[in-house]
């Protein structure tokens, strides 16, 4: 109160000293003072209004937003911020290359690319084509329907209906493909299927090296190769029967866990239950390498000089295989039932030759069976060259040398054992043994019973068991599966249970098959042989188990009826004793043996005497059956138990 009573009593003092004019008032100082007074107001009119209106719209706010949180009153409508999204970044037709770390250069394109904007380095694509040149100009070229393009990596993801073909040959199918543009790398994890110059293959894995032109395929793979057509193979399609497998221009179907090629080395090697079929032949090993000349992926058309130099190679038929090994237990079937089993194996498609390596076992059907430690196989000579310590089985039959040689064409075969073969530097002997068939060993009375009434007959001491087999030694055994006739050459000892025969030749008949190869009509005989008859010349001798011997100019053995036939200038020996003639007929089974001088036959009319060079024995005509007796040897002898008689015609 008492300042408002000071403010008043200046105010009506200041009125008065205006009134008295001590002071002057002008109108200039009524209108600001009346500005300044109204402008007072409005603040004053403006803030009494506002400060109230803006404390009750704070705290309706403030319990809207109570409301809000506890659920109960209405709810404000969002605020929208627009966003960035990858539609609003898309390209069209984006363009994007660079270089190869050895020179090349590529470039990528497609329709549509949009950023991902949560890697920033990752571009996706849409219906992608590109191509891949390296140093050497060699192109590659692929599509696909989308992708990914790494910008930090320069690795392209590709995937659906993707086609990468390469100049001249390359042509991949894949669904999903990881391109490494920088090094020419492309990798697939997915099933693919491959076209190259060689053929097809297909697997469930791959990666192709470009720029070393190496191809590495894993999982189920499965390659089908279509060589070049040689003239030897389309105008000699017969002969190439002789090769077990690697026939010259055939196509080869092979299945393997692996297959790596290296098409600067031209090799393809396939690793992993490794099996090849072949013209119906099938060849199993775990591992098989596969040399060939040409291109699996020809050279691109950059280069006039590399192409010229692979015109051959760019024609997807010009891809020939050279040669085919297989290593580690290799097992051969082929459609005839033959089976050839070894440690290696090696095929040499433009020699026409293969051969066969290290525990070698041949077999056909269930009885036969060949084993060494090579065979050489000619396409071209029609051969089969069996080395090594050979055994030759069918049955029970059994034959052994050093080396057996088979012509296919002529269906005749060899064995011997020649030196510088085993590590011997002499020759060696063959052997043979032959089991008689039980049907056969039945012995029979010959048809000529009659002829033996007639001259002089012996005892029991030729007598042998029917059913012993023949074991026979020689220098060397010549067969002719035509003809059925084996023909034992050079020192033959054959032995039959206690008797034994020697020859400078010794021809067995039989019947059925006695050769390993098929036939011209690639069909193998399932006939085992059997033998029918033996005939014997040159210097033949006969030999009983008590020391009785019988020499003539031949011999025949009549295997069924067991009947031992010699010609000839026939002496028959026991000690001293001596009988001539030129016929002896021995019956194995009885042992009786009967020497007499055929009527129709000729004579040197030569005398005969005894063999202890004293000239006191009966001297006989040559053409009746001549002998020298000595009653001590007689009565010493077994003979005289038996008897001997004289029987001649008049």
């Amino acid at each position: 109160m008492a300042s408002m009573a000071a403010a008043e009593t200046s105010s009506v003092a200041h009125g008065r000293s205006r009134a008295s004019g001590s002071r002057i008032v002008i109108a200039g100082d009524r209108t600001q003072s009346r500005t300044a007074a109204h402008r007072h107001s409005r603040r004053v009119r403006f803030l009494k209004i506002g400060l109230p209106l803006t404390a009750i719209a704070t705290v309706g706010l403030a319990a809207l937003n109570i409301l809000e949180n506890m659920g109960v009153g209405p709810t404000l409508p969002p605020i929208e911020v627009p966003k960035i999204i990858a539609d609003n970044l898309k390209m069209h037709n984006p363009h994007y290359q660079g270089f190869n770390s050895d020179g090349g250069h590529y470039w990528v394109k497609a329709e549509t690319a949009q950023q991902d904007l949560k890697t920033m380095t990752a571009v996706h694509l849409d219906h992608i084509t590109g191509e891949l040149t390296d140093a050497k100009k060699q192109k590659t070229y692929l599509t696909a329907a989308r992708g990914i393009f790494d910008n930090k990596s320069n690795i392209l993801e590709l995937f659906d209906a993707i086609n990468v073909t390469g100049d001249g040959g390359l042509n991949a199918k894949l669904t999903r493909a990881t391109i490494q543009t920088k090094e020419n790398i492309i990798t697939s994890n997915e099933p693919s299927t491959i076209v190259m110059g060689a053929g097809q293959i297909t697997s469930n894995q791959l990666k192709i090296r470009q720029k070393t032109k190496e191809y590495t395929f894993l999982d189920n793979v499965r390659t089908h190769m279509q060589p070049k057509k040689t003239a030897a193979s389309a105008d000699n399609q017969q002969d190439q029967n002789a090769l077990p497998f690697g026939k010259p221009g055939q196509p080869v179907d092979v299945a393997s866990n692996r297959l790596d090629i290296d098409d600067i080395k031209k090799t393809a090697t396939y690793t992993g239950g490794v099996v090849a079929n072949q013209a119906g032949a099938t060849m199993t090993a775990p591992e098989m390498v596969v040399s060939y000349q040409g291109s699996v992926a020809p050279a691109g058309k950059g280069d006039d000089k590399t192409k010229a130099q692979t015109a051959n190679a760019s024609d997807p038929s010009g891809t020939q295989v050279k040669l085919i090994v297989a290593k580690d237990s290799v097992v051969l079937k082929q459609p005839n039932g033959q089976t050839a089993t070894s440690d290696q194996a090696t095929f040499d498609t433009l020699a026409h030759t293969a051969v066969l390596e290290g525990n070698v076992v041949l077999t056909q059907g269930d009885d036969r069976r060949a084993v060494g430690d090579r065979v050489d196989y000619d396409e071209t000579a029609q051969t089969m060259t069996l080395t090594g310590p050979v055994v030759v089985t069918q049955g029970a039959n059994m034959l052994k040398g050093r080396r057996l040689i088979y012509n296919r064409g002529t269906q005749k075969m060899q064995l011997s054992s020649p030196a510088n073969l085993m590590g011997s530097s002499s020759p060696g002997r063959i052997t043979a043994h032959f089991v008689k068939d039980p049907a056969k060993a039945s012995a029979a009375k010959s048809d000529n019973d009659n002829e033996n009434s007639d001259g002089i007959a012996f005892g029991a001491a030729f007598k042998a068991d029917p059913n012993s087999p023949y074991d026979v030694v020689a220098d060397r055994l010549d067969v002719d599966d035509n003809a059925k006739k084996a023909i034992f050459i050079g020192n033959v000892s054959a032995v039959q249970g206690t008797m034994t025969m020697r020859s400078q030749e010794l021809t067995a008949f039989y019947t059925g098959s006695a050769g390993m190869g098929d036939s011209n009509d690639g069909k193998a005989s399932s006939t085992a042989a059997s033998l029918t008859h033996l005939t014997a010349r040159k210097k033949v001798v006969v030999t009983a188990k008590d020391g009785q011997t019988a020499t003539g100019d031949w011999a025949e053995v009549d295997v069924k009826k067991n009947l031992t036939t010699m010609g000839g200038a026939v002496v028959l020996t026991q000690g001293k004793n001596i009988v001539h003639g030129t016929k002896l007929v021995i019956d194995m089974t009885t042992g009786e043996a009967t020497i007499k001088t055929e009527p129709t036959a000729t004579s040197s009319g030569a005398m005969v005497s005894s063999s202890d060079g004293q000239g006191g024995g009966p001297v006989f005509k040559a053409d009746r059956p001549s002998a020298v007796f000595y009653p001590g040897q007689l009565r010493k002898s077994k003979i005289q138990a038996d008897g001997w008689q004289v029987r001649t015609s008049p």
